[in-house]
């Protein structure tokens, strides 16, 4: 009896214990079960995170990419521009700041990765118009060009014609030179004769100074047809072995103009000309007497040299 209720206390003493033992493994499956679910929504997390870590990398590779072909092309389009506007600076000059403040713009907008279709529509706008400053660049290029080319061509034809005025001008002086030589009144066969006068009007030729009282020249006019016919003034001028003209006064009534130059004269006379071949003589009276030696006498109108000659007296 006493082991039966020994075997009943034992019975009773362990039961609790066979029924704790479900519970524990009950809460630790719960707690795996929940770390799991944990386990496998950090995985979800994470590849989702990385998923959208990589999509986030590749929208900016993209962006950036996008922002480097925008720079491209506003880099190219500016770089038109200014290769333009280096040539033709002072025509650009009043709209460079147009284009400088959208390029400005355009900068701007890439800097921030604005939106693609915003910068898209601003450089579509700036191409539009540095195209067509080009084209009218292009346009006053091709103008310029032909006006060049003209005044290559008109300085050309005013060179020649320059050129062939001065050979006009040339051969009209060499002409007038010709036709004024060929006008000019000469002088031949001039001859210088020393005479001693002696009653009822005789002559005696002699080269002795002492005895000499006058001096004749005579000369002939030779025939001219190209010198207008007239009367002229003839002096002429006799030089003693001094060098000085010998003449009656100093004062301008014994004197001439000859191509501007004012000059002495010892006897004046005129004559006639019509074309045609004469002679004349002038005579130089004594004042006082001649010193022997060389006496050059020449003879001159207004306007001509008509020759020269000289006297020896001893």
């Amino acid at each position: 009896m006493k082991g039966e209720m020994n075997q009943f206390m034992e019975t009773q003493g362990n039961q609790p214990q066979t029924w704790k033992k479900p519970e524990n493994e009950k809460t630790y499956r719960i707690v795996i079960a929940v770390l799991g679910i944990l386990v496998v929504f950090m995985a979800i997390m994470w590849f989702t995170s990385r998923q959208t870590l990589r999509e986030v990398t590749i929208e900016r590779e993209i962006a950036a990419e996008i922002s480097r072909e925008l720079q491209h092309e506003l880099d190219s389009v500016l770089e038109d521009y200014y290769m333009v506007r280096l040539e033709y600076d002072s025509i650009l000059a009043d709209k460079d700041s147009i284009i400088q403040a959208n390029a400005d713009e355009i900068q701007r907008l890439i800097t921030r990765q604005a939106d693609y279709y915003r910068i898209r529509r601003q450089l579509n706008l700036l191409q539009e118009v540095t195209q067509n400053y080009v084209r009218e660049i292009d346009s006053l290029y091709t103008e310029n060009r032909v006006l060049k080319a003209e005044n290559i061509q008109m300085r050309e034809e005013i060179q020649i014609v320059q050129r062939r005025t001065t050979e006009l001008a040339q051969d009209k002086q060499v002409l007038e030179s010709k036709v004024e030589e060929a006008a000019t009144l000469r002088a031949y066969q001039i001859e210088a004769t020393p005479f001693r006068l002696r009653g009822r009007g005789r002559e005696d030729h002699t080269d002795r100074a002492g005895r000499v009282e006058q001096i004749r020249v005579c000369f002939l006019i030779g025939e001219n047809p190209i010198t207008p016919p007239g009367t002229y003034n003839v002096y002429m001028r006799i030089a003693g072995p001094d060098g000085n003209i010998l003449r009656l006064s100093e004062d301008d009534a014994h004197a001439f103009t000859h191509q501007n130059d004012t000059l002495q004269f010892s006897v004046r006379g005129r004559f006639d000309y019509q074309n045609m071949e004469m002679t004349q003589c002038l005579n130089w009276e004594r004042i006082e007497e001649f010193e022997a030696g060389i006496y050059s006498i020449s003879l001159f109108t207004d306007e001509f040299r008509l020759g020269e000659t000289s006297l020896h007296l001893r």
